[in-house]
């Protein structure tokens, strides 16, 4: 007979079991509570700090510009400059025949403010300061908000053609600050972020927004030669094969044209305190998705188109561009150089452009290609008899170096969501870069769809990381379905 314990020892065995739970959970609720509190209160990543000598010679030239901005009123244009005579600008440019009709107590006025900058004891020295503020060549980007995601498809690019140039991406401020795209992402990519906002002092005098962020992501870099992109600017090949070569080392500063005949008003030269119109610039306008400088040749240039641009929206844009097409910092680079008498080397070959046909056939641009200046500098300067017989029976064209990607940019999350990637009002998806024959024939490969997978790669991995996914639905899915139904081969597909 099963002996049945009293009713006494049940009511015992219940509490100690009660007891146990009660102490178990509460082991396992501060355990818990204390692996929170260590998660949530552990430090983070700083961004990389600026280095103190940077922020010095910052806020030393803040100060000289301070007192050297303009005294006028801000310049306001009725009209845009016109540019229909831009397939005719080759050569030389010759002076604009419009003018913003400053008057000539303005002119003087911005004369003697552009004066205190140029003219200042200390600017003649800057570039032999600058073996002493920066060293090493690197790339470096803007980034951040919807700037981030073609910011690291750009890197990607980069790293195809060259694994270890280091690279450092500037976020206006802390607002933009992406821990795990910083601290995880960008290193894993050998990049890293930098703040603009911290390399100015709070006494700081200059405020800087949208465009002029550029001059000084470029100035703060600790960079000494400075490939700078935009974020929707890709390279195709390796930037060692312009920076280790002519006509790189003998000017330090690379540029490329614009679409448009640049349309400065003659009284810039002026007003920057040069005597003549200068002779020997390009007719096109400049297109600065991309550039490549060397401060030790151009540091006193930098400064100049940061000038140009701290003052530029109410002053130096309009006097620069005069309302023209794409109006902005694109001018203040090689405006900076061709004042201080500078030497520099403009790409000859025109711009070109990738895009497609609709039903209607009407083109649709959707990115600019710029060519390889080190191929072109070596065929413009042969010197053999048989070089030069040659290079008259058959010119080879540059190869493109860069696709800037500006209409759409290549932000894979936005192009799914607002429809970048159909065929306007209709649901036809669409190569956006034209057929896969003509990128052969132009790139050697299928650059669109190369582009494609490198986007559908980070729609996938970075979709709970960027914060400009954040909210976006199905964009892995939608990116992998749109690269199966437009490059993947079958029958149909994408324009």
């Amino acid at each position: 007979m099963p002996i049945r314990p009293t009713r006494s020892i049940l009511a015992l065995l219940a509490v100690f079991l009660f007891l146990s739970s009660i102490s178990f959970l509460e082991s396992t609720l501060q355990s818990w509570t204390h692996n929170r509190i260590s998660i949530i209160s552990a430090p983070t990543h700083e961004p990389t700090p600026p280095p103190p000598r940077i922020v010095e010679f910052w806020a030393k030239w803040a100060n000289v510009f301070d007192k050297a901005k303009p005294r006028i009123k801000k310049i306001d244009l009725k009209y845009g400059a016109d540019t229909s005579n831009s397939d005719k600008a080759n050569g030389d440019r010759t002076p604009s025949t419009t003018s913003i009709g400053l008057k000539d107590a303005d002119i003087e006025s911005l004369q003697t403010s552009h004066s205190k900058l140029s003219g200042h004891a200390d600017f003649k020295t800057l570039n032999a300061e600058a073996s002493t503020l920066f060293s090493g060549a690197g790339v470096v980007y803007v980034g951040g908000g919807p700037y981030m995601p073609p910011t690291l498809l750009s890197i990607r690019m980069l790293r195809k053609v060259n694994k270890k140039i280091p690279v450092q991406v500037f976020l206006p401020s802390r607002r933009e600050y992406e821990a795990e795209v910083c601290e995880s992402v960008l290193p894993a990519l050998g990049a890293e972020c930098c703040i603009i906002e911290d390399h100015l002092r709070k006494e700081n005098p200059v405020k800087v927004d949208h465009y002029q962020l550029k001059v000084l992501a470029i100035l703060f870099s600790s960079f000494e030669t400075v490939l700078y992109l935009d974020s929707d600017c890709n390279v195709l090949r390796d930037p060692l094969e312009l920076i280790d070569a002519e006509p790189f080392l003998s000017t330090g500063l690379l540029s490329w044209p614009d679409y448009w005949v640049a349309t400065e008003d003659p009284v810039f030269y002026k007003i920057a305190g040069l005597a003549d119109f200068p002779k020997g610039i390009p007719a096109r306008s400049s297109e600065a998705g991309q550039l490549l400088v060397s401060k030790k040749k151009h540091l006193d240039s930098l400064l100049l188109a940061a000038y140009y641009n701290v003052y530029g929206p109410d002053y130096y844009y309009p006097i620069l561009s005069q309302g023209a097409l794409g109006q902005g910092d694109k001018e203040t680079f090689l405006a900076g150089a061709i004042v201080l008498g500078h030497p520099f080397y403009r790409v000859k070959e025109k711009v070109g452009t990738v895009g497609y046909f609709d039903d209607q056939k009407d083109f649709h641009g959707g990115a600019m290609i710029q060519w390889h200046p080190a191929e072109e500098y070596a065929q413009l300067n042969l010197t053999t008899t048989t070089d030069l017989k040659t290079t008259k029976d058959k010119k080879q064209k540059p190869h493109p170096f860069f696709i800037h990607a500006n209409l759409p940019k290549m932000n894979v999350a936005r192009l799914l969501d607002e429809d970048g990637i159909y065929m306007p009002n209709t649901k036809k998806r669409v190569r956006l870069w034209g057929p896969e024959e003509s990128a052969r024939q132009m790139f050697g490969y299928d650059l669109e769809r190369f582009v494609w997978n490198e986007m559908r790669e980070m729609a996938c991995s970075l979709a709970d990381c960027l914060q400009d996914f954040e909210g976006r639905t199905g964009i892995c899915r939608r990116a992998q379905e749109h690269y199966r139904e437009v490059f993947e081969p079958k029958t149909g597909g994408g324009v």
